[in-house]
């Protein structure tokens, strides 16, 4: 079964939902409490990842404590009920309980008897039901039957005991646990029981920091140690203490974290560990290094923590003997080892992430459901990415292993994955005792509501990505957003037919006419000039604005011509392209038609008034007549005193890809993401493109800056020594591109050039050449290709006849 809702009410911040109080079409009957309609505020969970986002003390934090609640039935408190409920209070019979619930579905067949049984129901065709407790003794289940009507189960203690031994267990990763520095052994082999000498260093250093005072209470005789047997037994107690007593909660949990890594995830034997233990103290020093090499052989083969750490490939976790404790180093891309006290706190936070997820996988066929507060709070940029592949693994994964739902609370845009809108939930605080609420449809308007829960400045970073997408308006944003994402799961193998909306930042310019300026502000100002594509219409104002983007001087400077896309281009090669071209031409007429009906629906949903009716038949003769689809769709809906907003159709197309569709519509949407397909292929080829010249640009200004700086040192001569040391330098900083590897290739040929591995001391001649040699380096893959490129063949020379040949031949 996978977890479908989650349901609050009187909870913490969540009060009930006033709007959905409002329409009774919307009203369960579990949302009846006392007589009147209290309706839950209920959360849609999706079967894989679900990302709650909102601003602080929007109760995102809360809804992780509902779902946790609802599934175990602990932690249910009066104290948690809400302050703004109209039964908070401490009249008679005013008050009650915090209401919390979940909802199920995709139920399997021995499932299904399971809670049949439970819930005593002769009808068993259900795949879902709802558990709702309002109170730690008042637990009740409703379950759907073939009528449509629900039906209440009240359980009793035995009923819940059996039910929550059969539903997903929910588990917490714990982000202010961090990996420890060390382990001692005596905690690894013995856990929370052992001694405290056994455990902390720090308890061993302090007997003999205070070796002066314990030389003066003993004095020479056992009477006189008597006089101060209260400070002896204070200082030495400790040692005898067991570690859950003696250490704070935080080192012991950090402690059993390490523990857990080595024994459970590791699965290293802990008899092996005791042996490990006993070398160390015999001081069998080979015994010991050849054991502890299979311990850090299995860590690399159990861990597997490349897979997940991207911004290191050669990265590496070992661990090293410390007289009786194991201490974890770190080993980097430079083979350098460090502890983790050198290295940023960030790694040793991802790595207790990652440690804790691995560990609570289901071994079994029963499921688990991963909750966790805010990730991102001791990590950066990159590794929230890389946390966001953890998340992904646990979710869908590979390996024989179950899935786990994954549920995470987080402030950062960083964790959001716009490849996967539909996984977004954004919470908000109301006005007065309206309570927490759910932003419905927070990707239709391409992520609105994410700029408004995070914030002006840090709600933008979200849309700062590796490769800038330049379009007219926001309402190509929105068409292209959600074409992508319904080609992905359509096709989630083929990402060349969409757009990787993690990667891809679609950025909307206003018009056609502010894309040159915005260009400007994204490219034109410093050296670093992040990769950059540019799709337009081709209308009139589209085409000005590519015809001045691909001539104007300066312009050119900013972006290469064949980076700058127009739809007409794009598909003159294809069959049936439409020739008057906005982005909204390539919908076909019936989607067309359909987005109208649901903007329409959208407009009058509260409004009074019969809707108007649109035809068919009339777009489609209105389309047929020539000019743009919105013109032709708005020349029949002004016979209605109505008009079409440009994004208001873009949400109506956005809407279409991501719900199920009539079959008479299918023809259409598929014509339609086909023809997006064809767009998608030429944005990915030109974002490869620029991607590989923003690579190149960057080398370039890098060995170019390095080079100057050598000359202005070394103006008129320089040692072997120095030039070896500048060419190390520019080789240090250079990542495995195939620009690179040209730049390598070059620096090969100067070492060898100019005897650079010769006598350090002596001077590099001729100089000039080298120095001439050196800032050329900047120019290597460019030389590269020029010379990979075939030379067309020149004709030869007719050979001479015997007549006109005389003499000897040259």
């Amino acid at each position: 079964m996978k977890l479908s809702q989650a349901f609050a009410r009187f909870y913490k911040s969540f009060n009930f939902d006033h709007v959905r109080k409002l329409d009774a079409k919307d009203h369960m009957p579990w949302d009846s409490f006392r007589g009147q309609c209290f309706p839950f505020v209920r959360v849609p969970i999706d079967t894989r990842i679900t990302t709650v986002v909102g601003a602080n003390e929007s109760g995102k934090s809360h809804l992780l404590g509902a779902i946790k609640s609802a599934i175990t039935g602990r932690d249910i408190e009066r104290r948690d009920l809400c302050r703004y409920s109209p039964y908070f209070g401490v009249a008679r019979g005013q008050r009650c309980w915090p209401h919390v619930g979940v909802g199920w579905d995709q139920l399997s067949p021995e499932e299904v008897e399971v809670i049949g049984t439970i819930a005593q129901v002769a009808d068993t065709g259900f795949d879902r039901f709802v558990l709702i407790r309002e109170s730690p003794d008042d637990t009740h289940l409703w379950i759907p039957g073939s009528d449509g009507n629900w039906t209440k189960a009240e359980l009793d203690a035995d009923d819940c005991q059996t039910l929550e031994a059969l539903l997903p267990q929910p588990f917490l990763i714990k982000p202010e646990v961090a990996l420890p520095n060390a382990i001692p052994f005596g905690y690894i082999l013995n856990g929370a029981a052992a001694p405290c000498s056994e455990v902390s260093r720090s308890a061993a250093r302090g007997i003999l920091d205070a070796a002066p005072s314990l030389k003066s209470w003993l004095g020479n005789n056992p009477e006189h140690a008597q006089n101060y047997a209260g400070q002896i037994f204070s200082l030495l107690h400790p040692l005898v203490q067991p570690a859950e007593e003696a250490l704070s909660a935080n080192e012991l949990a950090s402690y059993e974290l390490g523990r857990r890594l080595l024994v459970e995830l590791g699965e290293i034997d802990p008899e092996g560990l005791e042996d490990l233990a006993r070398a160390v103290d015999k001081c069998d020093e080979g015994y010991a290094n050849g054991l502890l090499r299979s311990v850090n052989q299995q860590l690399e083969r159990k861990l597997n923590f490349r897979r997940y750490w991207v911004q290191d490939r050669d990265f590496t976790l070992r661990t090293v003997l410390r007289h009786r404790e194991l201490a974890f180093t770190i080993s980097d891309r430079t083979g350098t080892e460090y502890t983790f006290s050198e290295r940023s706190s960030g790694l040793r936070y991802f790595l207790s992430y990652l440690i804790q997820a691995q560990v609570h996988r289901p071994a079994s066929a029963r499921e688990s459901i991963l909750l966790m507060d805010e990730p991102d709070t001791y990590l950066s940029a990159e590794a929230q990415q890389d946390l966001m592949r953890v998340f992904q693994d646990l979710a869908e994964p590979n390996s024989d292993r179950d899935p786990i739902q994954v549920v995470y609370v987080t402030h950062s845009p960083f964790l959001l994955d716009k490849n996967h809108g539909e996984r977004i939930r954004v919470l908000e605080k109301g006005t007065i005792s309206d309570g927490t609420r759910v932003v419905p449809n927070v990707t239709r308007n391409h992520y609105e509501p994410l700029r408004s829960a995070f914030g002006a400045f840090v709600g933008e970073t979200a849309f700062v990505g590796a490769v800038n997408l330049l379009v007219e308006g926001p309402a190509d944003q929105i068409v292209l957003a959600a074409a992508a994402t319904a080609i992905r799961k359509v096709s989630p193998h083929i990402d060349d037919d969409s757009l990787d909306l993690n990667r891809i930042v679609i950025v909307p310019c206003g018009s056609a006419g502010e894309v040159p300026h915005t260009l400007f502000r994204i490219r034109g100002q410093g050296a670093d000039k992040p990769p950059t594509v540019i799709l337009l219409d081709s209308d009139t104002s589209g085409l000005d604005a590519k015809k001045l983007l691909t001539t104007d001087k300066m312009l050119k400077r900013n972006i290469s011509p064949v980076l700058v896309l127009d739809l007409a281009t794009i598909g003159s090669a294809v069959p049936d392209w439409p020739t008057t071209l906005e982005l909204e031409d390539l919908v076909p007429p019936g989607l067309a038609h359909a987005a109208v009906g649901v903007f329409i629906d959208e407009v009058m949903k509260f409004r009074e008034g019969a809707k108007p009716k649109i035809p068919l038949a009339a777009i489609t003769k209105a389309i047929a007549e020539g000019g743009p689809l919105l013109d032709a769709v708005n020349k029949v809906v002004k016979q209605t005193n109505g008009r079409i907003e440009k994004v208001g159709f873009a949400k109506a197309i956005a809407r279409l890809c991501a719900q199920p569709l009539e079959p008479e519509l299918a023809a259409d949407m598929a014509l339609f993401l086909d023809r997006m397909r064809v767009l998608f292929r030429a944005i990915n080829k030109a974002r490869r493109i620029a991607e590989r010249d923003a690579g190149t640009q960057r080398l370039e200004t890098l060995v170019d800056q390095r080079a100057r700086l050598f000359v202005m040192d070394n103006p008129h001569h320089a040692t072997r020594e120095r030039a070896r040391i500048v060419l190390d330098d520019i080789e240090d900083n250079l990542d495995l591109s195939v620009e690179a590897d040209a730049i390598r290739n070059d620096i090969l040929a100067l070492r060898r050039d100019f005897a650079l591995d010769g006598d350090p001391d002596e001077a590099v001649d001729p100089y000039a050449a080298f120095h001439a040699a050196l800032a050329g380096l900047k120019h290597a893959h460019r030389r590269s290709l020029q010379a990979a490129a075939p030379v067309a063949a020149v004709p030869a020379a007719p050979a001479p006849t015997p007549a006109e040949g005389a003499g000897t031949p040259a």
